[in-house]
């Protein structure tokens, strides 16, 4: 649905409150699209934290995060909703897909400078953005591979001429003389199925290390996998290769289904399975993970998260699993509700301590690594 417009006083209320926070700080909240096509109302403003706006405090508003992934979270949500959030310092452009790919609902961005409303700027969900995301995903991985330097120069070229198409996905959006009414969501349940991983495949094992050895030292491969009623991981998925240290999401789900044109939302819950698995390797390392790898898994897609350790010589160091344990999102909560303390201190030690708690609340992730058989 193409929105008309958005309520003044929503707009104005979100500005006031990112203005009484300072500092930088954005708002977000969700909207609610009548059906005239008008933005006009909008559920409780969410401050935003030192890592931006904490999506799964946004969530909990609305509906039961505990112990669920942000999709479980976004999947309970109505349909005719938009993300809405300020950006100080900024007229109102978007150039990410990072919101609708993750929500595949339009986004809103309302820009502020000198406490100012400077312009609202709207992205939809459209299938160009999507493959946009993908394509600039790709053009990085291959910058990786270049054989030369006037392969990576070539590269490089194609990879700045992506970026600058970024500049033209959002539209303006009118802010409009209406009155804001009540917010009235309604919402459904949506949860996926607790699994839980015994031991993986040996030959899967093997090809995604042999492939992980072939490559640059140091990239990550991966694939998806398939769960059966025993804890047992099998391959179901191509392996895809990945940078220094990382697998890009959008690469990742291609894995195991065609992704043209839709959002990783979609994707993740319509066309791979409750019961798909995350499989990764970790080059130079023993399997075990930390918190990228928990919310690149089951904190944000619900499906558990597998990493196979190995040297450079190929040889398999361990295999340990992040399943979608209560302890991964409880973990999340914290680690959002200690990022806005960090605007509160009033002094260096206090500050310190915000930073060390947000240190450690990353390290527990380490502590959820099971383990798992190769067989």
């Amino acid at each position: 649905m193409k929105i008309q417009g958005i309520a003044k006083p929503i707009v104005e209320r979100m500005v006031e409150r990112s203005n009484e926070l300072g500092q930088g700080r954005g708002v977000g909240a969700i909207g609610l699209i009548n059906e005239d096509g008008y933005i006009t109302a909008c559920s409780e403003i969410v401050d935003g934290g030192i890592s931006g706006i904490p999506f799964r405090q946004l969530l909990s508003k609305l509906v039961n995060m505990d112990g669920r992934s942000l999709l479980e979270g976004i999947n309970q949500l109505a349909d005719n909703i938009a993300l809405l959030f300020t950006s100080p310092g900024s007229t109102g452009v978007i150039v990410s897909t990072g919101a609708i790919n993750l929500f595949d609902v339009p986004v809103v961005n309302i820009g502020i400078k000198s406490e100012k409303i400077m312009g609202i700027g709207i992205l939809y969900p459209k299938k160009h953005f999507f493959d946009l995301a993908t394509r600039s995903e790709q053009v990085q991985i291959d910058i990786l591979g270049a054989k030369s330097m006037e392969e990576e120069r070539q590269l490089m070229k194609a990879s700045t001429e992506l970026r600058l198409e970024y500049l033209d996905i959002s539209e303006e959006l009118p802010m409009v003389e209406m009155e804001e009414s009540n917010f009235n969501i309604n919402t459904r349940e949506w949860k996926l199925k607790r699994l839980q991983i015994n031991s993986i495949d040996k030959a899967f094992v093997d090809a995604l290390v042999a492939k992980s050895s072939s490559i640059e030292q140091g990239r990550e491969v991966a694939a998806m996998g398939l769960v059966d009623e025993n804890g047992h991981v099998v391959q179901k998925g191509e392996i895809v290769v990945g940078g220094m240290g990382y697998v890009p999401s959008r690469l990742l789900a291609s894995s195991y289904t065609d992704i043209s044109g839709k959002s990783l939302r979609r994707v993740y819950t319509e066309q791979i399975p409750d019961n798909a698995v995350i499989v990764h390797t970790h080059p130079g390392g023993t399997g075990v993970m930390h918190m990228g790898d928990a919310m690149a898994g089951p904190g944000t897609w619900g499906r558990p998260i597998i990493a196979i350790g190995h040297n450079q010589h190929g040889e398999v160091r361990g295999a340990t699993v992040i399943e979608l344990d209560p302890r991964v999102a409880e973990l999340a909560d914290e680690y959002e509700e200690v990022g806005q303390k960090f605007f509160l201190a009033k002094t260096p030690q206090e500050e310190a301590e915000i930073r060390k708690k947000r240190f450690a609340i990353a390290q527990e992730y380490t502590d959820l690594c099971k383990p798992i058989e190769i067989k």
